[in-house]
């Protein structure tokens, strides 16, 4: 019987516009940024972003240092042709500009979704979130919560961020973590990711997972869990 409910953030409560990140991104002079933010592989600067190891401004530095000609990828600076615009150099982005344009990856929470979290609460349910991110998203989007009624801290008993515990899914070590923290007995424990591998790895510890289609209204498969 599920008694603890662990939600995604990103992909599952908010919707994702990785395409619209892109090309704001390049519209400020970054051309290889697809390659920088790999959503797919989590590497390089998403990577250090999402694991708490850059602060804002290094994280600003570093896509400028794309735009200047290099940026460090494991270790090794690649040279890049300068991002010219109808014959003449784009200047080098500022942070507010990195920022405006890596937090257009966000495409909000539909209202609903935190209405039927709410929802599993009053039932008596043990509702966290369980989030590979940064301080970038994470602080853009809680606008997102207040606009709907909602305090994250509040709505959720546990709140996990990658960036906070210097870890990301699908890491065995970040459910082990959970499961302690938290006392939830695994097979009491539904996980709900749209990521395979992060469900996945969650099924090893004999967590119940359930891999919803992104954009998708999940809340009905999730009651069927419940029966």
């Amino acid at each position: 019987m599920i008694k603890n409910i662990v939600f995604d953030f990103g992909g599952v409560l908010l919707d994702l516009r990785p395409d619209r990140c892109i090309s704001e991104f390049k519209k400020i002079g970054i051309p290889e940024i697809e390659q920088m933010l790999s959503l797919a592989h989590q590497q390089g600067v998403l990577d250090a972003m999402e694991k708490g190891k850059y602060t804002l401004d290094k994280f600003c530095d570093a896509i400028r240092a794309a735009h200047t000609g290099a940026y460090e990828r494991t270790g090794k600076l690649r040279s890049m042709i300068p991002f010219m615009k109808d014959g003449y150099p784009i200047p080098a982005p500022s942070n507010r500009q990195v920022v405006l344009a890596f937090s257009s990856m966000c495409d909000g929470i539909p209202p609903y979704r935190l209405e039927f979290v709410n929802q599993l609460k009053k039932e008596g349910y043990h509702v966290s979130v369980l989030s590979n991110t940064n301080t970038i998203h994470w602080g853009y989007c809680l606008r997102y919560f207040i606009e709907a009624g909602y305090e994250p801290r509040e709505l959720f008993e546990f709140t996990w961020l990658s960036y906070e515990m210097h870890l990301v899914k699908p890491n065995p070590d970040i459910f082990k973590i959970i499961l302690d923290e938290s006392g939830y007995v695994p097979d009491e424990t539904l996980f709900v990711d749209d990521n395979t591998h992060n469900c996945e790895v969650a099924a090893t510890f004999g967590i119940h997972t359930f891999c919803p289609p992104i954009r998708s209204d999940w809340t009905t498969q999730i009651r069927q869990y419940l029966r």
